[in-house]
Order: structure tokens, then C-alpha cells, then sequence
């Protein structure tokens, strides 16, 4: 039955996939996707407690032709031992056969399709002139949205870092820095409210109470908030004018509805905004939020364009099934 290709974190970083191409190729799904030509399910979580759950994400598409699940495991006390929060993995069939195609790293793949989800909801939410960017949550996802949101949004040149740890907070400013960033540290989270661009990536904790007011946020924002918008209190998110998410029908799935801070109805999602049947930002003072849980469309998008720039660079291991 031939061979399955099998790709480390390692591989993936090699193969240097950049931010534009990851987020065209999202474009792409998410264009069938608003025509019917995908096929998807709400994803599946098993809660265990606070902060630790496993979940599993599937999507098929005809083009290009692959099948994909990600499974996910989150533990928050994970940092305690110098490990990641989330860890996954994903397996990608042949559309049409079935036949097991690849399996490759899951966590350093969802930072690049996650990055490049608020990337392609950026272009459509928050206004190109934007100047500065603010993190809440300094983390892998924080560097991997500092390159996307810097090829999507060109004019982007303040950082401000805003995290528990401040040497996490530090860590981040200095790497801003050095691609040209002016950045700071924050001493409050509202700092990072303050900016064009804010993103949120707050891990789960057992314990963690809302602390972000999205009234504070300053008129034309546009916020990607990762982490299913744990840190925003609830009931002052729809002061926000637009409220996205990365798929309707998965944010109206009972069981996902409850993991977000608003539980909708949202007035945009990716297909939409990529098939323009809705409006996106249409004026220059108003608010943004891109509020989303992870969408397995996605990942089969990244996973099939690191397939394809892995064969052409040689990279990975060959396993014989």
C-alpha cells in the first residue's frame, strides 16, 4: 500500500511555510467551504477538569484531496513541568481512498494555521492603517500572531506585551525588536487594550476570572482572541460592533457554544468574509473581535500545504504501512 509520510515539529519549522502561504491556502478552504464543497463536524471535547480536556477535530475537502483529524490534549498544569499546555497530533487520508497518507506534529501546526486565521480575519476587520499591536498572553501563539499580523498588516510597528510572567512579556518585546518593532512591557493588561490590535491568548487555568473590558478598547480596534475569549468579561463583549467567529455552525453547537465567553449569535465567520456575503468592517471607528475555538477546516488546510511543500523539499521520514 506504499508509504506514510511522518513530519516532527522539527520538519515543519524547516519547511518555513510562510505567513502569506498559510493564510491563502486557509482563503481557499474557506471559499469551498461557502460553497458546500467541504465537509466538517463541530469538534469533539472530552472534559476531564479545569484547564484539561482532549478533543478531536475532522474535515474532508476534494481540493486539494485529503482527510484530516487532529487530536488534542490540554492540560494546563502542564507549565509546572516545563511542558506545552496543548499538545496534538494529525492524521491526513487520501480524499477519495481513504488510504492514510501522512501523520505529522499538531502543536507547532496550530500555531501557524491558528496565526494565520486571525491573519486572514484581519484582512477583512481591522483597518489596514493600523500602527500597534498589544498581546495579553505572551506565548507561542503570541510570536506566531506577531508574523502573521505583521505580513497582513504591513503597517504594524508597536508592540506592547502584556503577560503573568513578565520575562515571558520581556522575551516577546525583544524578539518584536529585533524585526523592527518599537515594544515595551506593559505593566497592566489595559495597556495592551489601548493599541489598533489586540490579541488575546490566555491559557486555561482552574480559577481564572475575566479581567478584559471590552468597552476599554480603543474606536477602529480589531482583537483575535485565541483562547475561546477566557480572559473578556461576557457581558461587555457585545459592545463590540462586529463579532466574528471562524464557523457559524460550530459556534451554535451546543457543546462549543459553552466554551466561549459569547455564546453568539455572531455576525460573521471566515466563509463569509472570504465569500464576501458579509460586510466585514465597513466603517473606520468601528470595534472588532474575532472570537473562535479552532475550526478542523483549518487545520486540514495547513496540513495539506505542509504535505505538499514537504514533498517538494524531501523533508520528513517515509513509514511503511
Amino acid at each position: 500500500m506504499g508509504t506514510l509520510l511522518y513530519l516532527s515539529a522539527e520538519d515543519i519549522a524547516a519547511l518555513r511555510i510562510s505567513p502569506r502561504a498559510a493564510r491563502e491556502a486557509l482563503a481557499h478552504a474557506f471559499l469551498r467551504h461557502a460553497k458546500g464543497r467541504t465537509h466538517v463536524q463541530p469538534k469533539l471535547t472530552i472534559p476531564i477538569g479545569a484547564g484539561h480536556f482532549f478533543q478531536s477535530l475532522c474535515a474532508a475537502m476534494p481540493d486539494p484531496p485529503y482527510a484530516a483529524t487532529k487530536w488534542v490534549g490540554v492540560s494546563a498544569v502542564n507549565s509546572e513541568a516545563s511542558l506545552p499546555n496543548v499538545n496534538a497530533l494529525i492524521v491526513v487520508s487520501d480524499f477519495t481512498t481513504g488510504v492514510p497518507v501522512a501523520v505529522m506534529d499538531g502543536t507547532r501546526l496550530t500555531v501557524l494555521r491558528t496565526a494565520a486565521m486571525s491573519a486572514l480575519a484581519a484582512l477583512h476587520l481591522a483597518r489596514p492603517d493600523s500602527v500597534s499591536i498589544g498581546f495579553v498572553g505572551c506565548g507561542a501563539q503570541a510570536y506566531g500572531h506577531l508574523a502573521s499580523l505583521r505580513e497582513a498588516l504591513p503597517g504594524l510597528r508597536e508592540a506592547v506585551c502584556s503577560s503573568r510572567s513578565r520575562t515571558s512579556a520581556e522575551q516577546l518585546a525583544a524578539s518584536a525588536m529585533e524585526i523592527g518593532f518599537q515594544a515595551r512591557v506593559a505593566e497592566s493588561p489595559n495597556e495592551a487594550l489601548a493599541c489598533d490590535v489586540v490579541v488575546t491568548t490566555v491559557p486555561a487555568q482552574p480559577g481564572l476570572e475575566p479581567f478584559l473590558d471590552a468597552s476599554l478598547l480603543r474606536p477602529g480596534c480589531f482583537v483575535a482572541a485565541v483562547d475561546l475569549g477566557r480572559p473578556w468579561r461576557g457581558d461587555m463583549l457585545r459592545s463590540v460592533e462586529i463579532l466574528a467567529t471562524d464557523d457559524h455552525a460550530q459556534a451554535a453547537d451546543p457543546a462549543n457554544r459553552a466554551k466561549l465567553a459569547y455564546p453568539g449569535p455572531f455576525d460573521a465567520d471566515l466563509a463569509s468574509l472570504v465569500s464576501r456575503t458579509a460586510a466585514g468592517r465597513t466603517g473606520e471607528q468601528q470595534r472588532a473581535m474575532f472570537l473562535f475555538p479552532g475550526f478542523a477546516l483549518a487545520d486540514l488546510a495547513i496540513a495539506a500545504e505542509v504535505i505538499e511543500q514537504a514533498r517538494r523539499s524531501g523533508r520528513g521520514v517515509q513509514l511503511p504501512l
